[in-house]
C-alpha cells in the first residue's frame, strides 16, 4: 500500500540483461515446453497437447519437433512422433532461444507465468491458453497468440511456423513489453521507492 492508501502490485519480473547474452538462431519447425511434471498442471498440459494438439499440427507440418524440458517424474504421456524429453537441464535459456515457438497449454494452476516472460525476453514467440497467460498484461495477437481449444491452438502454432512476419511482429512487441513492464531494472526502483514511502509514512 502506497502513501495514498492505494494498493500497488509489483509484478514478477526477469533480469532482461541476463537474457541478452544468450545467443543462437531459432530452428524452423521447433517447439518447446518448459516445466517440471512434479507440478501437476505441467503434466496435464502436455497430456492435452500431445494427445489433442500436436497430431493436428503434424498433419499439416509433419516435420515439427517438440522438446519438453524439466523433470518428467516418470509420468506417462500419449505417444507422439518427434518429441524429445530432455530431462532437467541446468540452463533452459539456450534451448528456449533456439525454438521457433514456445507453447504454454496450461489449463489449471496459478504460478508466476515466468516461462512466458522468459520466452519473450529471449525472442521466442508464445502460443498460450488463456489460463497460461493469466495475470500478464498481454494482448492476444500483439504480444503472443492465445487459443483454448485443440483446433485453435494447433492453428495458431501452424500460423507462427508458416508466417515469419507474424513471428517477427510478436517477438518485437513482446520484447518491448518485457523491457517496459517486466524488467527488474525498471521495476526494482519502483519497488524500492514504494518501500521508502511505506517506511516514512
Amino acid at each position: 500500500v502506497n502513501g495514498n492508501g492505494d494498493i500497488e502490485i509489483i509484478p514478477n519480473c526477469v533480469d532482461l540483461s541476463s537474457y541478452s547474452e544468450i545467443q543462437g538462431e531459432p530452428e524452423p519447425s521447433s517447439l518447446i515446453f518448459t516445466g517440471s511434471f512434479t507440478y501437476f498442471p505441467n503434466h496435464e498440459a502436455m497430456v492435452w497437447f500431445l494427445g489433442k494438439v500436436l497430431p493436428q499440427i503434424q498433419t499439416k507440418l509433419p516435420n515439427v519437433q517438440l522438446k519438453i524440458t524439466g523433470n518428467h517424474a516418470n509420468k506417462p504421456l500419449p505417444k507422439a512422433d518427434n518429441v524429445t524429453l530432455t530431462g532437467f537441464v541446468d540452463d533452459v535459456r539456450p534451448l528456449m532461444r533456439s525454438a521457433w515457438v514456445s507453447v504454454v497449454p496450461l489449463h489449471t494452476g496459478g504460478g508466476t507465468r515466468l516461462k512466458i516472460l522468459e520466452a519473450m525476453a529471449l525472442g521466442t514467440p508464445v502460443v498460450s491458453t488463456s489460463k497460461g497467460a493469466e495475470g500478464l498484461d498481454v494482448e492476444a495477437g500483439r504480444h503472443l497468440l492465445i487459443a483454448d481449444s485443440p483446433e485453435s491452438f494447433a492453428s495458431e502454432v501452424v500460423r507462427l511456423l508458416e508466417e515469419p512476419d507474424l513471428r517477427k511482429k510478436l517477438v518485437t512487441n513482446a520484447y518491448q513489453l518485457v523491457r517496459e513492464q517486466y524488467d527488474w531494472a525498471v521495476v526494482l526502483p519502483r519497488f524500492l521507492n514504494l518501500l521508502e514511502q511505506t517506511v516514512h509514512d
